[in-house]
């Protein structure tokens, strides 16, 4: 029996739903204790091993596992609208992608790394969904060694990551810690980088006023689950310079935003 077909009866039979996001923990740690199979099975890569969109490009994304979510964040986690549509491949590609990264182990790095040299990416998203922990800092610092032309830009919900990235100072990375209205707002004593911050849903920081001014911001998000997206404007933040462009459009709008993302000069485009 393939790891597929263990895992499709092990989803099946304890009637998983890869729509929640602790059955993708659970789904994903079974996956885990499999990975030397896995590799067993000659596992393909489509982009190299990244993960691509209209919006951001080209992006690494995580294990869920690994997280650390409010239940704000954890119930409007943006990656689970996609959930039933070739859930194994997506869940194994995280799992292969966060255990490398750990590891250093050269058949996901590898790949990574000649995709990005053959394609000159201009930018690369650290952290699609998931999210990372310090061990896997180094690993990514050295990628980004390896890829001067490249701009790296990460978020991370852990200040620890978001710190250790950071305080490496290379020129082509930056990390951006994520707020929403539950997380533990900084000082800039401790925390000196850029954030971003979503909010929505009738909840809001109780630092928010501080927030939405505060010069460390980089981003503004309201919530999104698959296309919907609350109005910026009844968030009274329409106007705010930090305000995401993509979701400006796309709740203006029934088409879809393209590329702002790499257009952004507050996260991709930092180095310019």
């Amino acid at each position: 029996m393939t790891v597929k077909e263990e895992y499709l009866s092990f989803r099946d039979s304890n009637k998983l739903n890869t729509a929640k996001f602790s059955d993708r923990v659970r789904l994903q740690l079974f996956l885990r204790e499999r990975l030397d199979r896995i590799w067993s099975e000659r596992p393909k890569f489509a982009n190299g091993g990244l993960l691509s969109n209209h919006m951001t490009g080209y992006s690494i994304g995580f294990a869920y596992y690994d997280c650390r979510p409010t239940s704000f964040c954890q119930n409007r986690c943006y990656g689970l609208h996609i959930s039933g549509l070739h859930d194994y491949y997506m869940l194994r590609l995280s799992v292969i992608t966060s255990e490398s990264l750990k590891t250093g182990d050269g058949r996901y790095l590898d790949e990574v790394d000649t995709f990005i040299k053959r394609n000159n990416l201009k930018c690369l998203k650290i952290g699609h969904w998931g999210d990372a922990v310090v061990e896997q800092v180094q690993q990514i610092a050295d990628l980004v060694k390896e890829n001067t032309p490249t701009v790296f830009w990460w978020y991370t919900r852990k200040k620890e990551v978001a710190l250790a990235a950071n305080e490496l100072a290379l020129p082509n990375l930056r990390a951006y810690l994520s707020l929403d209205p539950t997380t533990e707002y900084p000082d800039e004593g401790s925390y000196t980088y850029g954030f971003t911050y979503l909010f929505g849903d009738g909840m809001r920081h109780a630092n928010h006023s501080k927030i939405v001014q505060d010069r460390r911001l980089v981003a503004l998000f309201p919530p999104k689950i698959g296309r919907r997206i609350e109005d910026p404007e009844k968030l009274g933040i329409g106007d705010h310079p930090r305000l995401c462009l993509e979701k400006k459009v796309s709740a203006q709008s029934d088409i879809q935003a393209k590329n702002f993302c790499l257009s952004c000069f507050g996260r991709c485009n930092f180095s310019m």
